[in-house]
């Protein structure tokens, strides 16, 4: 069989890195570098080697419960470019990711200034720099070489990271031999514990903690990575082992080998305990000009990742990569150019607390994330590790929010307060890209747990809540009853737009055609809401299939609202009256209210500069649907801009006095704690009802369906009634409603008369 053919002008296959060179070198290097050749001393000093090891089994542990996080999420997705980026908002989704990738990205950047300033440190130490090279000036050459290696590629700073490691390695040895040579068990006594208080410990622990921030530096090469699901957790558990071993072999070497005064006053102990220094001291340089070259790969390539997700306009165009390995250049020149601000303002002590915090929080984000991923039990949720568990991952995320907390309370406020700030301007951005995350198993999860809950509890008539179906064919007033539905609903329902087509019907669009359309006639009310689209042969099977069979557990609509135009809807409008009529009394025989709109609706909607020019009528004949228009209009008076509407009840006294009407009612309001005026008039007729509501916003007014038509309470006449008034909800109630319930009552209540 022939072979196919290679392309000879292809482009060269890009180089990707194993476990070794491409997560333990780069994150070993970084937990193993200037705060152990510079500052384990002197925490030993401080506080004792005791306190020491509790202070480093407390970082240690931290790290590794976020390493198994980590762990988790490496082994679940496909980490691509954007490290931490990528997996917060692949699964607590973009603005989140966003927040973090962003204040991530300014943290590395700045914090290669800080570890070019600490070479430099380093080099005015152990030798003698000439007048004309001031540090900044030392400080910006070394980063523009750091940047020459940024450009040129991950190759060229991966072969530069096996010289660094050899040379930390070398002088570890150097050390550990010279280290071994002074080492005294009665020295290492003395060092156990120091007079030191509680305040001398956090500034201790504050100050080792940020050693150890390093070991996810793997991860921000996720795209450099042949295997990131192997390699990730392998390269980050070997890193934190290792180096974990280190700290303490360092530590018990130092408490063993000086007195803790010389390990408070000299930060280069380690240098002098050493049996050659020189190789301590290159070690420490290599060591931080590693880290610092680590963090100039890594800023840019979350720069890059964001780009590419276009989050946010401006940083679209860092996502262009150049060469075989998508370097991304142009976010190279990005992270180079706020190095070197840093570099030139010199102090950066105000900046190096915050910095530590928003690296602790993506640590915290990273445990959440788990824990979030974990807890859905989302079915596509499969992790290859399996040695975790939710709990170690909120665990986790406990412990790093409890860090920043001790470490430094004002920077952990201001920390957060920045990430809440960026996360809800892209959580508001029209800009905003939808992932595939874990938010909504976590949500359907959430739901499934409370719908099962619910579904235990006794059904209590305090329960009820407005849960609306809306039927409408015409797109020109599916966005105007989604308006009046959630004007109805007063915050507290769920309404439901729904249709039901036809499928031998060639003139009816498709079922797709019709979710767009109620898609956009939600978007153009500014309302929430779902949709519905049914097929049936015709619209009544198909309205008896929605009220009998639409609902999940509990959760059952029970009113339905339409248009109401001169005696039929437009719900189908090749219907005749006789037809609408027995759709109506179909809704009312399933247990569903019926609303039917008949208003002037622009006028119903128009903005009002106060609410309290608002006016809602009710028409009070009685019964059970008198209470649901009270209701009703008590609900509008929750929903935004009709806060402060005036309620009014108009009743026909009869042949009770005016004024026993209106105590009796007032009575009543009492008790169920609606506040409105009461109208009792000696008689009602049409004439009456367009002089006393026709200038009203709205009317509810009840009527009354039969079996081949539909009357209105009153016996005004409800055609002409509609006729001549354009606000009109017509309402009917299907089954008794107390607005005053008993909570000892349970379900077995009396209705109200």
């Amino acid at each position: 069989m022939s072979q196919p053919k290679q392309n000879s002008n292809s482009s060269p296959r890009r180089h990707l890195f194993g476990t070794f060179a491409g997560v333990f070198t780069p994150s070993i290097l970084t937990i193993v570098g200037i705060i152990m050749f510079l500052r384990t001393g002197y925490v030993v000093g401080e506080v004792g080697l005791a306190s020491t090891l509790l202070i480093m089994g407390a970082a240690f542990s931290l790290c590794l419960l976020t390493g198994l996080s980590l762990a988790v999420i490496a082994t679940d997705i496909r980490v691509k470019e954007g490290g931490f980026y990528y997996v917060i908002s692949r699964t607590l989704g973009p603005a989140f990711g966003g927040a973090l990738g962003l204040t991530l990205f300014l943290s590395i950047s700045i914090s290669v200034a800080f570890y070019i300033m600490g070479l430099v440190e380093v080099l005015a130490t152990v030798a003698t720099l000439p007048d004309w090279l001031s540090v900044r000036l030392l400080a910006s050459v070394i980063t523009l070489v750091l940047f020459v290696f940024a450009w040129l590629g991950a190759d060229w700073t991966t072969k530069l990271q096996f010289v660094t490691m050899s040379l930390v390695g070398c002088g570890l040895l150097s050390f550990f031999i010279g280290g071994t040579m002074t080492f005294s068990q009665q020295t290492l006594a003395d060092n156990w514990t120091v007079n030191a208080g509680t305040e001398q410990f956090w500034l201790a622990f504050a100050l080792f903690f940020p050693a150890i921030t390093g070991f996810t530096q793997g991860l921000n090469m996720s795209g450099d990575l042949q295997a990131p699901h192997r390699a990730i957790p392998i390269g980050t558990f070997a890193a934190i082992g290792v180096s974990a071993v280190l700290y303490l072999l360092v530590a018990l070497i130092l408490a063993g080998s000086a007195s803790s005064a010389a390990l408070s006053g000299n930060y280069y102990i380690m240098a002098d305990v050493a049996l050659w220094p020189v190789l301590v001291a290159a070690a420490v340089m290599a060591a931080t000009l590693s880290s610092g070259m680590a963090s100039m790969l890594g800023a840019p390539r979350v720069l890059q990742a964001m780009g590419g997700d276009k989050l946010i306009p401006f940083l679209t165009p860092f996502a262009r990569g150049e060469g075989h390995d998508n370097n991304p250049r142009r976010a190279v020149i990005a992270a180079t150019a706020i190095a070197l601000a840093c570099v030139l303002i010199g102090d950066l002590n105000l900046l190096a607390p915050v910095i530590s915090m928003f690296f602790l929080a993506a640590y915290a984000l990273l445990n959440y994330a788990t824990f979030f991923a974990l807890h859905s039990a989302s079915p596509f949720f499969r992790p290859r590790f399996k040695w975790s568990h939710k709990t170690v991952s909120l665990l986790g995320g406990i412990g790093c929010v409890a860090a920043m907390l001790a470490i430094n309370f004002i920077a952990a406020v201001i920390a957060v307060a920045v990430l809440i700030a960026l996360h809800q301007y892209l959580a508001r951005s029209d800009q905003q890209r939808k992932f595939t995350d874990q938010q909504r198993g976590v949500l359907f999860k959430r739901v499934r747990d409370l719908l099962f809950q619910l579904n235990e509890l006794e059904p209590h008539p305090g329960d009820w809540r407005p849960h609306i179906l809306v039927f409408s064919r015409h797109t020109e007033n599916q966005a105007q009853l989604l308006k009046f539905s959630a004007i109805l609903e007063g915050q507290s329902g769920m309404t439901t737009l729904t249709r039901i087509i036809h499928p031998d019907n060639t003139d009816e669009p498709l079922r797709d055609e019709v979710l767009e359309q109620h898609s956009q006639a939600i978007d153009s009310a500014e309302v929430k809401a779902f949709t519905l689209v049914t097929q049936a042969a015709d619209f009544q099977s198909g309205l008896r299939q929605i009220l009998q069979a639409y609902g999940i557990g509990p959760i059952r609509p029970n009113t339905a609202v339409i248009h109401w135009t001169a005696g039929k809807a437009d719900a189908d409008s090749d219907n005749q009256p006789e037809d609408y009529a027995a759709n109506c009394r179909e809704t009312i025989q399933a247990g569903m209210n019926l609303v039917a709109l008949a208003c002037d609706q622009q006028r119903l909607f128009e903005l009002k500069s106060l609410d309290r020019d608002r006016k809602i009528d009710i028409w009070w004949r009685g019964g059970p649907t008198a209470r649901l228009m009270l209701m009703f209009a008590y609900l509008c008076t929750r929903s935004t801009g009709w806060r402060h509407t005036k309620l009014r009840i108009l009743t026909e006294a009869e042949k009770y006095p005016t004024e026993q009407v209106r105590q009796s009612f007032s009575t009543y309001l009492d008790n169920v704690r609606i506040d409105a005026e009461i109208e009792a008039l000696d008689q009602v007729d049409l004439a009456i009802i367009e002089r006393y509501s026709g200038q009203s916003d709205l009317v509810f007014f009840p009527i009354e369906v039969g079996e081949e038509n539909i009357v209105d309470n009153f016996g005004a006449g409800l055609q002409q009634l509609v006729e001549n008034m354009n606000n009109l909800a017509l309402v009917q109630a299907c089954q008794a409603m107390q607005l005053d319930p008993d909570p000892d009552s349970g379900n077995h209540a009396k209705p109200e008369v």
